[in-house]
Parts: structure tokens; sequence; C-alpha cells
């Protein structure tokens, strides 16, 4: 697939997922936690090229701001804030702290997902491999942004809001670095082969059976948060099947990552809400 073909078909992925995030969080609030973690993303996008020069955008992107292209620092905040509607969903009333580990976690498998069908499909690469090309760190960096900026616009309300971008920035600077020197510089580093996709399938049934115990608690994924994810997921399915469609470590992550989402969503008949929001019997389902 030509880069500008996946470009053009952002747009209208994007401006689903704005429209729907909009409506069902309010036009306003919405606005406000949008640009701040778009100017977030940029600024973390832009100093990570800069400072570790450990990956890089295809030279075929459009509309670039300095290194990054536009739509990258658009499409990030859509990223954390469905992680965020996800865990409010399956995990409702957690801690702060609680809660950006879960928006971490949701955003490394989101973005594992992502990671490895764009650098199959070279619209960015990076300085060494790992899982099929993407070093653990280039995953487990952005669940640290996302987690980062999950903790600050729980802290940060009113006025101090603007705060939720330095504070973001430095705390997920702080934690890639010490994640890098603590462990990722020295272990798991370079082409990790099969093992990877072994240990990912073994994550993935945990996921899946964590996934299910929220069920199992009525704790579901609505449609509507769901549907922009399905959608945007679909984009990159399409990616897969045009750039390598019989690659089956890729097909084995995309399952993977598939897998415990539509256990824990609305999607499948076992377990669905009935008309008044409550759970139904799965034998009456």
């Amino acid at each position: 697939m030509p880069l500008w073909v996946f470009e053009v078909l952002c747009v209208p992925v994007l401006a689903l997922a704005i429209g729907v995030s909009a409506r069902r969080a309010g036009v306003r609030a919405f606005a406000i936690d949008y640009a701040l973690l778009a100017v977030a993303g940029w600024l973390g996008e832009a100093s990570s090229i800069a400072w570790y020069r450990y990956y890089g955008y295809a030279e075929g992107w459009h509309a670039r701001v300095l290194t990054v292209p536009l739509l990258v620092p658009l499409v990030w905040p859509l990223v954390i804030l469905s992680a965020r509607e996800v865990r409010d969903a399956l995990f409702p009333g957690v801690d702060p702290l609680r809660g950006a580990l879960a928006a971490t976690v949701l955003v490394i498998a989101d973005a594992s997902m992502v990671e490895v069908l764009a650098v199959r499909a070279g619209l960015w690469s990076w300085a060494e491999g790992g899982h099929l090309g993407v070093p653990l760190l280039g995953i487990v960096a952005w669940g640290w942004f996302a987690g980062a900026a999950d903790l600050a616009m729980s802290r940060f309300r009113g006025r101090a809001r603007w705060l939720v971008v330095p504070a973001a920035l430095a705390l997920a600077h702080a934690l890639i670095i010490a994640s890098w020197w603590a462990c990722l510089r020295w272990v798991l580093r370079g082409d990790l082969g099969w093992g990877s996709s072994v240990g990912l399938a073994v994550l993935g049934v945990l996921a899946t059976w964590v996934a299910l115990r929220c069920r199992r608690a009525g704790h579901l994924i609505p449609f509507e948060v769901a549907l922009p994810r399905i959608v945007a997921a679909a984009l990159f399915v399409v990616l897969f099947v045009v750039t390598a469609p019989g690659d089956v470590a890729l097909l084995a992550h995309v399952t993977c990552i598939a897998l415990p989402y539509f256990a824990a969503s609305m999607l499948s008949r076992r377990g669905s809400v009935g008309a008044q929001g409550r759970p139904l019997d799965p034998q009456q389902a």
C-alpha cells in the first residue's frame, strides 16, 4: 500500500473517532484533553527522535511538523483517551495509580500491533530489531507515555490542566530512561525470533482470562467505545493483508491482541447486556 493511500484512509478513521469521542465526553472537555495530548504527543515524538535517535519515519510522509508527521500527534490523543474508556469500563472505580498502570498495559497492547504492522509496511523503522522488527523499548515507551499522561490527567484539573503536557513528558522520559538502563539495555535486544511470539501467546492467554473475569463481573466494553477501535483496527488489518498476508508471526500477533478485546466487548453474544444495561445470564444470552 502506498504511504499516501494509508494517510488518506487515516483521515475518515480519525474523523469518526473524534466525532464519537467528542459526542460521548462533551465537546469542550474532549477538545481540551485532545489538544493537550496532541501537543504532548508531538513534543514526545520530536524529543524522542532527537534525543535517542532510535527510530525515524519514512520519507514519504506528508504534512510534517519538523521530524514528525502531523497525523501522528493527531492520532495519539485518541489512543490514550480510548484506552482510558476501556479501562473505566473494565475496571470501574480503580484508583489513579492502578488506573494509570491499566492504561499503560492497554496502550502497550495497542501500540504493539500498530508497531509490528507499520514497521513491516515501511511506515517507520527502528535502529535495531526485536519482536518482528521492533525493539521492546519501542513498544513499552508508548505505554509509559500513555500512563504518564493518564496520571497527569487524573491529577490536574481546571486551570492547572495545561500542566498535563510538561508532567506527561517529564514522567514518560524518566520511565523510558529508567527502563533502558535498568533492563532493556542489557537483555532482550536484537532479533528475538519465535521466542517473543511464544511469550506474546502466553500474555494473550492471560489477558483473555482477565477479560473473561471482567465479563463475568458484568464489566464489558460498550459498543460505542469499541466502534472507533474496530474501524482503526480494520485499517491496520488492511495494511497487513496488503503488505504481509502470509506472515504467520504477524497474524499470530494480531490474534493475540484481538482476542482479549473481543472477549471483553459486547460484540460477542455470550454474556451480552440486556435492555436495562444489566448483564444477562449466559444461559439466556
